[in-house]
């Protein structure tokens, strides 16, 4: 048994995955819902419909996308404990370095899945109509770069819940607030804070270190340019100290996806069995 062994048989198992599949099925559905009337807006702004589009499926990704990388990792190790199937699995001529390694693999390549799926279908009716400008792409395509990135760095995040914990309803429930936190509590804490009179000192480099903290932050910066932040989304805030370089942020991003999987593989070869 090898790492290719295990990623082929856990990414055929998460295909089957209802969350994933229903992650699917909502991008496309609701980004065709967005095409429809946001073809409506597009006259007054003045901008193309897949700009558009791609501002607002960046929207529906930073709830979605962390939800689902975390719901189908929060159990991955826990679970097979429970269940007895990581003694089996292990009893193979496998490492647990391997194991692990493989398993979030074939989890990511699931998302990946997803994702590239979901996207795709929401925008066939803009590519078909011709109706959006040829740069408008390389946004697209730093949407599903940052999508991929996000959605492997929530599955690290939910092993290092799994391997952290006894049980799967322990695991469940923090993998909840830790989405919870990320997607709507830590930017509440930052808005307040910059409304405050602290955060009108801050600058903007201090800004942009406090958004470093925050993975999905960190996909809105690096899926959208500052210009498309502040004329579609709510968080104009951020499109105004947004001075950080495409490298950059995609170094960030690596680091999220690395640390916690390496942290996850480093408590795994401690876990008793």
């Amino acid at each position: 048994m090898s790492i290719v062994h295990i990623l082929t048989q856990e990414l055929r198992n998460s295909l089957s995955n209802r969350y994933l599949m229903a992650m699917v099925v909502i991008l496309a559905a609701l980004g065709l819902t967005l095409v429809a009337i946001g073809s409506n807006a597009t006259g007054v702004v003045q901008v193309d419909r897949l700009t558009v589009q791609v501002t607002s499926l960046s929207s529906l990704s930073i709830f979605l996308v962390p939800l689902i990388s975390l719901f189908i990792s929060y159990d991955s190790v826990v679970g097979e404990k429970e269940h007895g199937r990581l003694i089996l699995d292990l009893s193979y001529p496998v490492t647990r370095f391997e194991w692990i390694i493989g398993k979030f693999l074939g989890h990511w390549l699931a998302v990946i899945c997803a994702i590239v799926i979901g996207y795709s279908v929401a925008i066939i009716p803009i590519l078909v109509s011709s109706e959006f400008d040829p740069q408008s792409l390389y946004s697209f395509v730093r949407l599903i770069f940052s999508s991929i990135m996000l959605g492997g760095i929530f599955v690290a995040i939910g092993y290092w819940v799994s391997v952290s914990v006894k049980q799967r309803t322990s695991a469940a429930g923090i993998a909840i607030g830790l989405w919870l936190f990320s997607v709507m509590l830590f930017d509440l804490a930052l808005l307040g804070l910059l409304v405050s009179e602290t955060g009108k000192a801050l600058t903007a480099s201090q800004v942009n270190a406090l958004l470093m903290m925050n993975p999905v932050d960190v996909f809105r910066l690096i899926s959208l340019s500052s210009d498309q932040v502040n004329q579609f989304s709510a968080m104009q805030a951020i499109g105004e100290v947004n001075t950080l370089s495409f490298g950059l942020l995609a170094l960030v991003m690596t680091a999220w996806l690395l640390i916690p999987l390496l942290i996850s593989v480093f408590v795994f070869r401690r876990v008793e069995l």
